[in-house]
C-alpha cells in the first residue's frame, strides 16, 4: 500500500506490531448513525497537527501524512473547510502530505455522484492544497464513464484525484475498473477500504496486492489477478 489511512488512536494501538507500515492520520471521522435527512452532516477536527507529529516522534512510527473529510453542500461546510484549510498548511509546515475526502453531501445534493458536483469537489481539493483529493466516481445514469472522470481529474489541476473503492463488489470487476479510472479517466491512485476488509484475511491481503499491481507497477489486470490474486505476491 501506498499509505495505511486510519484514526490516531488505532495506530497507537497497533502500530508498533507494524512498523514498517507506513500510515496516514485522519483527523476527524463519524459515524452514519445520523441520516442527512435528518441533519446535515458535520465531521469536526479531533485532533491539531502539532498532537500528530508529537506522536510521530516519539512513537517513531513513519507516519506521512494526515486526511481530512469534508462534506461539501453540508449546511456546516464552512466549518469544515476552515478546519481542512488550516490542517493542510499546517501539514505542509511540518513536512507532511494531506489527503482530502471531499464528498457532496447534505439536504441540498440529490446525487452524490453528480458529475459537475465531483468536479467542483477537485477543484475545492486543489483551493485547499492538497496534494491528493479522495472523490466518488463520477456516473452519468448510474455508470462509470470515464470521460466523465477525465473531466474531474482536469478540474484538480496538479491535485492528485483518488476515487473512493466503493461497496464490496468482485475481486476482478474492482480491477478493471480501477485499471480504466487511472489509465483512461487519469487518477493518481485509489482509496480503497471495503473492497479489502470486507474480505477474509488472507484474500484481503491478496486483494491488496492485485490493487497495489495495477495502481504502482502499472499492471494489466491479467498481470495482477495472475501475480497478486492468485500467487499473493508481485514482483517485476
Amino acid at each position: 500500500i501506498g499509505v495505511f489511512a486510519t484514526q490516531l488512536g488505532l495506530i497507537s494501538r497497533y502500530g508498533r506490531k507494524y512498523p514498517d507500515i507506513p500510515y496516514l492520520v485522519k483527523l476527524n471521522s463519524k459515524t452514519n448513525i445520523i441520516p442527512v435527512r435528518e441533519k446535515d452532516p458535520l465531521s469536526a477536527q479531533w485532533l491539531t497537527i502539532d498532537e500528530v507529529i508529537a506522536f510521530k516522534k516519539s512513537s517513531g512510527l513513519p507516519i506521512l501524512g494526515i486526511g481530512y473529510t469534508l462534506y461539501l453542500g453540508s449546511a456546516h461546510e464552512h466549518i469544515m473547510l476552515r478546519e481542512a484549510a488550516r490542517a493542510v498548511h499546517e501539514a505542509h509546515r511540518n513536512g507532511m502530505i494531506a489527503v482530502l475526502w471531499i464528498y457532496p453531501k447534505g439536504s441540498y445534493i440529490s446525487d452524490e455522484h453528480d458529475p459537475s458536483l465531483i468536479a467542483g469537489a477537485a477543484g475545492v481539493g486543489a483551493c485547499l492544497g492538497a496534494d491528493f483529493v479522495k472523490l466518488k466516481v463520477p456516473h452519468r445514469d448510474g455508470k462509470f464513464d470515464p470521460e466523465l472522470l477525465r473531466t474531474v481529474t482536469e478540474a484538480a489541476g496538479n491535485t492528485g484525484v483518488l476515487c473512493e473503492g466503493g461497496s464490496k463488489v468482485d475481486a476482478e470487476a474492482f480491477l478493471n475498473e480501477l485499471h480504466t479510472q487511472i489509465h483512461q479517466g487519469k487518477s493518481r491512485g485509489n482509496g480503497t477500504g471495503r473492497n479489502i476488509h470486507q474480505r477474509p484475511l488472507a484474500e484481503a491481503v491478496k486483494m491488496a496486492g492485485a490493487i497495489y499491481a495495477v495502481t504502482v507497477k502499472n499492471a494489466t489486470v491479467q498481470e495482477a489477478v495472475t501475480k497478486g490474486l492468485a500467487q499473493n505476491k508481485y514482483d517485476d
